[in-house]
């Protein structure tokens, strides 16, 4: 195999570094005379292992293993004081935050680095030059810190090279074109066209979106290079006096890091204003090398007098430098890590924290190249597939601006951020649920609009009920939830499912599903059944589907898959991947997500309620569909299937999206109440039913699954054994009273008689019927939900088994 890497930062020396040592033959193009002369040389250089979400913090923590070992080989000037993330006075919302940290770092930390809530007597004994006084407590992460950025990056590169990665300096990449056979041709700035590449990754960090930009202008890459600066202070007598270092702070009241540098201080804000470079869409010019803006002090000052109040050292403390640099960020403020829409074309770029994560995320890029499948489900986090043409420039200018300014504030479980979401259109049915009280949500990274409640007393486009839930308990709206339930328990309701609809068709079709789903394929026109898809190398489950053969003239296969809608650009992929890796080439897989929407019927008057608009709907058999071509005399045609989300009886009515405010207008004209998706939530966790959070890409093994695990046949992933001696549980969880939808994923579940972490959950709500906390997670087949508890915002509460309802 022979890889083509764009850039020379980080990010470019990392991935030339694991691909090299197996085996593959590197050729790194670097457009300046020298490697970092992107975004890598001025940053700040800190390394962490905390993290506020699962994925990164397994990141983060291999990330930090492996800087040890270059430093061990290269000595990368890294210094591992420690980290202490501040909880101010008065904030008990902080407090609860830093609590849920703790517990979530109980599943990803080393067994000899535990993270520690610490006193305040702690804080003082471990940074002597700090005024505690404004502080509650602390959270300690040991062995974090930081290192030398260009150091770091000759020694990666270095090592690349010693495996035999070419690295070229001041070839400026032109041109990347994919040829016939799926190699790629890059043409560089002096006219040269290398060897063809039979992989080309983008780790061009800054201009990583003019690159993408050469491969396919089509491809969604929604980023901005922005604005960072710190200071860095002269020399302070007190630590002049000491030969340890200090612990690195995070001061999340005055939302700034500040670490030791030399006998200084760096001080780095996130300051209230985001400054974007609107002038670049493509990146900084290419006359930019290693420079910087002119520093803007002003906007900082608020945060560097946050600082001084913490260490009054800083008061009399001179500046030695202004940095105010270029970083590239994305919306979610998360990294750009995995496979495109263009096979062999790979995307390693737009890193928030490069310097932190690349050593780690390089070896996440690398399985999945070499292995064709991800070590660990890091999709929603990572992969660039979890954006689409919905992030224009202007979306993701807004929720930069939001995520960036917000970085140090507190997330809650059910806060909704509405940055960029005006640029998102809405669809016209959404529009019109939006009449109707509709609150919407946003779908993970997808930013596609999500009616969770129905606010009856909202005018339209007031979304404040949602967007300002800043709680950890006692939701507001959580008494609209149960009454959109009892709604559809008493009767039927309406409602709108914001599902995936990918079509397989063709020749190979068949031969495609079959080999890559796991259940029995039905095989008579409009049967429906629920199917899994498996990693073929490890059977870990990545995606559930609801899998229907539709009618087709020609006499051809043709299947119909509804999933999970934010997975929709990347379970289409998924399944050319395997085509491609399976040799069919007949066949072809759309992604149809943005031409179908679908409406939902549920409760146990819901056959009733559609009867009385088309009678035709009483002749569906359970999991069946039937095409109504002039539904309700309604001159549109749609597709019912007699199956519900929510574990009740009910019907999915499928229907083009143009044609969808008109079938709406229809059931809202028999005055049926509406329901959203927290109410749909809490219906099918009692129910047991799953989704695909609920797999956590764990072996399909231990995921409750084995009726639709087809034993006739083979199947992609099918001979695979687990690694582990798991199994998912359903558990109700005895929470204080208004705790009851507070629950999250990647919370521990702790074996009380011996405080081992013996299992995690994975989705949570409060039950429809029950009122109860429920949790779906993973729990060691050993132990007894009885003797395990669950740790969660400082809480410890007692666990049952639920019985599905």
């Amino acid at each position: 195999m022979r890889a083509v890497i764009v850039g020379g930062g980080i990010a470019g020396a990392s991935i030339a570094r694991v691909l090299s040592r197996r085996g593959v033959d590197v050729t790194l193009l670097e457009k300046s005379g020298q490697l970092c002369s992107g975004a890598t040389w001025h940053a700040a250089g800190l390394v962490t292992r905390f993290a506020g979400s699962s994925k990164l913090k397994k990141i983060h923590v291999r990330s930090l293993d492996l800087l040890e070992e270059v430093h061990d080989a290269h000595d990368i000037n890294l210094k591992l004081p420690g980290s202490i993330r501040l909880v101010e006075q008065g904030n008990p919302d902080r407090l609860a935050e830093a609590w849920q940290h703790l517990a979530m770092a109980k599943l990803f930390d080393r067994p000899d680095l535990p993270t520690e809530m610490i006193s305040l007597e702690r804080i003082a004994e471990l940074h002597p030059l700090m005024d505690v006084s404004g502080i509650e407590c602390g959270l300690w992460t040991p062995r974090d810190g930081y290192v030398d950025p260009t150091m770091l990056t000759t020694a990666v590169a270095k090592e690349a090279r010693a495996a035999g990665a070419s690295i070229r300096f001041n070839t400026k990449v032109e041109g990347v074109t994919r040829n016939p056979d799926g190699s790629f041709a890059v043409t560089t700035a002096d006219g040269e066209t290398l060897p063809p590449a039979d992989i080309c990754i983008n780790a061009a960090g800054l201009w990583s979106r003019n690159v993408t930009q050469m491969v396919d202008p089509a491809i969604a890459h929604p980023a901005w290079v922005i604005e960072h600066q710190y200071v860095v202070t002269e020399a302070v007598p007190e630590l002049e006096a000491r030969d340890e270092v200090l612990p690195v702070l995070r001061d999340l009241a005055g939302s700034s890091y500040i670490r030791q540098e030399q006998k200084g201080f760096l001080i780095g804000p996130y300051e209230s204003e985001t400054v974007i470079k609107k002038e670049w869409p493509l990146g900084p010019p290419d006359s930019w090398g290693m420079e910087l803006f002119p520093d803007q002090l002003e906007r900082i000052t608020p945060n560097i007098a946050a600082g001084m109040e913490l260490i009054p050292q800083l008061q009399t403390a001179g500046f030695k430098s202004v940095v105010n640099g270029p970083t590239i960020w994305q919306g979610d403020g998360l990294p750009r890590v995995g496979r495109t829409e263009i096979p062999g074309y790979y995307d390693f770029n737009s890193l928030t924290y490069g310097i932190a994560q690349s050593l780690a995320l390089a070896e996440y890029l690398g399985h999945l190249i070499l292995h064709a499948e991800q070590p660990y489900d890091a999709t929603d986090s990572f992969d660039p597939l979890r954006y689409s043409a919905h992030h224009t420039l202007g979306f993701v200018h807004d929720k930069i601006s939001e995520t960036y300014t917000h970085n140090n504030r507190v997330v809650y479980p059910h806060e909704h951020r509405p940055g960029g979401l005006e640029h998102i259109p809405l669809s016209p049915v959404l529009d019109a649920l939006g009449s109707h009280g509709a609150q919407f949500g946003s779908i993970a990274a997808s930013a596609v609009p999500n009616p969770l409640i129905y606010d009856p007393d909202a005018e339209k486009g007031d979304n404040t009920r949602l967007r300002n839930c800043r709680a950890f308990s006692q939701f507001e709206w959580a008494d609209q939830v149960e009454r959109e339930t009892a709604a559809v328990l008493s009767g039927a309701a309406v409602g709108y499912s914001s599902f995936s609809k990918l079509t397989i068709a063709g020749p190979d079709a068949e031969a495609l599903v079959k080999a890559a789903t796991t259940a029995v394929i039905p095989s008579a026109p409009m049967v429906c059944r629920l199917t899994y898809a498996l990693a073929p190398a490890t059977g870990r489950v990545h995606s559930e589907y609801t899998v229907c053969r539709r009618s087709n003239q020609t006499g051809e296969a043709d299947f119909y898959l509804v999933g999970s809608r934010e997975h929709a650009a990347v379970d289409a992929e998924w399944f050319r991947h395997q085509a491609r890796g399976l040799g069919l080439s007949d066949v072809t897989v759309v992604d149809r997500s943005e031409e179908i929407e679908v409406l939902h019927v549920a409760g146990p008057e819901s056959a009733e309620l559609l009867g009385a608009i088309d009678d035709r709907v009483l002749e569906i058999k359970f999991f069946h569909a039937k095409e109504l071509d002039n539904f309700a005399a309604l001159g549109v045609g749609v597709t019912a299937v007699k199956m519900s989300f929510t574990g009740e009886a009910g019907y999915e009515l499928h229907v083009a999206r143009a044609d969808a405010p008109v079938v709406l207008r229809a059931l809202i004209g028999t005055s049926p109440p509406l329901f959203g998706g927290l109410a749909a939530n809490a219906l099918r966790i009692e129910k047991g039913y799953q989704v695909r959070a609920d797999f956590d890409f764990a072996h399909y093994s231990e995921c409750g699954i084995e009726p639709f695990i087809s034993k006739k046949r083979d199947f992609l992933g099918k001979a695979t054994v687990s690694e582990r001696d798991m199994e998912t549980v359903l558990l109700e969880v005895a929470v204080d009273p208004g705790w009851e939808w507070s629950l999250v994923g990647d919370t521990p579940i702790v074996h009380g008689p011996t405080e081992a972490v013996v299992g995690y959950t994975t989705t949570a709500a409060r039950g429809a019927r029950t009122g109860v906390a429920i949790v779906r997670g993973f729990l060691d087949r050993k132990m007894s939900p009885a003797e395990c508890r669950l740790e969660s915002y400082g809480r410890s509460w007692d666990l049952e088994p639920f019985e599905p309802l």
